[in-house]
């Protein structure tokens, strides 16, 4: 939420030429140091964002424009006079703590990942799901943010009187308007915090990553024309927010019956599209045959985490020894059989997105093979250290069969067995899917924290 930041950031790290990363880098220094002057008491805040930066110069950040601008040596260089300023300054703390994070993004297992995806060697990158604490993501090669109710949710919890302030914003701005518009002006508010932060990668990948998801209201999801409305208020919104022509942003649609006739006019209006609340292998292809006759990338989630938990639920109250670890085979399952499914039928312009990651075991089955269409991961900090603690091996194991002994105790779920069958196996309906436990789970927790969001401008 560090705003100064990504402000003094993102001119050094996206620089246009190396004559402009130099002079980008005094010009801060020389910035830091008024400020520093004017207010005495802001010291160690700008301090740390000297030493922030310098830490951003040694990260991933550098891997989108500035490695092929600038030697190495001198991008390292520029990192070090930045703490050695913090340093004279008094900051040595600060400046000690940079160092140690730059040791752990050096070996963090997540950045390799990234580096291999680069050299083409690997092919799968990753986001950043939450509504906060964006940097850590970004030093280590995220490359979008995903969001939906819980995660403003969450970011009101965290940050209770910035909230609060932007009630009050939304509320001057849209005088008159109703609670569900100033509610969903909150999404425009908060996901606009990360747009800004990822616009330089939007630019620097042509428009392909540097993007924010933001979910239409879950209490519509039976509703075509809503979804559809939605996704173009919020395209105008961001539009104004940001000041941009073309705002960074995907629209997550809940992949249900009603969103296949939105799905398809919004394409036609050539928004870019994700399909969220995905479990199942006919979801998977109902939605896919949509989306790749789109211009630009389109995503289908796998809420992998969620599936797996209910699978292993049901074993559970069968007596099923070790259900956990078993059902941790579902989504495997499932994430294989669509990858397979999708590059059969030739579907361009699309990817799985992997979600609700519970463990390194789901980023590991979430690797693609290099040739293929790359898998997506969008994942939270906490799930990144204990991959980057305990990481597996990088090679993609897609084209891989499930162990049969457990794939039998799989086939007695119910949940597994709809999550995997395809259209035309017809065990998965439209019908059944609102009773189908993983997405009552989910879509229960997304329609009570929106109205938790409408009900805060009643």
């Amino acid at each position: 939420m560090n705003q100064f930041l990504i402000e003094k950031r993102n001119p050094i790290l996206f620089p246009e030429s190396a004559a402009d990363f130099s002079k980008q880098l005094e010009t801060l220094k020389t910035e830091l140091k008024a400020l520093m002057a004017d207010n005495p008491e802001g010291k160690d805040f700008y301090l740390k964002t000297a030493v922030d930066v310098a830490v951003d110069l040694r990260s991933w950040l550098a891997e989108w424009v500035l490695v092929d601008l600038v030697k190495t040596e001198d991008i390292t260089a520029a990192s070090n006079n930045l703490l050695a300023f913090a340093k004279d300054f008094g900051a040595a703390e600060a400046a000690a703590e940079g160092e140690k994070e730059i040791e752990a993004i050096a070996s963090s297992a997540t950045k390799k990942l990234c580096d291999l995806n680069k050299e083409g060697k690997a092919n799968t990158v990753w986001g950043h799901d939450y509504a906060s604490g964006l940097t850590h993501s970004l030093r280590r090669g995220a490359r979008w943010v995903t969001s939906n109710p819980c995660k403003i949710q969450l970011f009101k919890k965290d940050f209770p009187d910035y909230y609060q302030e932007l009630i009050a914003e939304i509320k001057r701005e849209n005088a008159g308007a109703t609670p569900a518009v100033m509610a969903a002006q909150m999404f425009t508010k908060v996901c606009a915090i990360s747009a800004r932060a990822l616009y330089p990668i939007f630019k620097a990948t042509d428009k392909q990553y540097g993007f924010v998801c933001m979910q239409v209201d879950p209490r519509d999801i039976k509703d075509t024309d809503a979804m559809i409305k939605q996704v173009e208020f919020w395209y105008d919104a961001m539009k104004k927010e940001l000041g941009v022509e073309e705002p960074n942003v995907v629209f997550k649609l809940p992949a249900v019956e009603a969103a296949l006739e939105a799905a398809r006019i919004l394409l036609e209006k050539n928004y870019k599209l994700c399909m969220t609340l995905n479990f199942t292998v006919t979801q998977h292809l109902r939605f896919a045959e949509i989306l790749s006759k789109g211009k630009k990338n389109g995503y289908l989630v796998l809420m992998g985490g969620q599936l797996d938990d209910q699978i292993a639920k049901e074993l559970e109250a069968k007596g099923v020894e070790n259900a956990k670890d078993i059902a941790k085979h579902g989504a495997e399952a499932v994430i294989r059989k669509s990858y397979r499914l999708l590059a059969e039928k030739g579907y361009k312009n699309l990817s799985i997105m992997t979600a609700a990651v519970r463990g390194p075991w789901h980023i590991q089955n979430s690797f693609a093979p290099v040739g293929g269409a790359p898998v997506l991961i969008t994942t939270v900090t906490g799930k990144i250290n204990q991959f980057d603690a305990e990481p597996t091996p990088f090679d993609s194991l897609m084209d891989q069969p499930i162990e049969e002994k457990y794939l039998e105790v799989l086939k007695t779920s119910d949940v597994f067995n709809k999550a995997i069958c395809t259209p035309d196996e017809g065990l998965f309906t439209w019908e059944n899917l609102y009773e189908y436990p993983p997405f009552v789970a989910f879509f229960t927790q997304f329609v009570a924290a929106y109205q938790e969001i409408e009900d805060d401008f009643k």
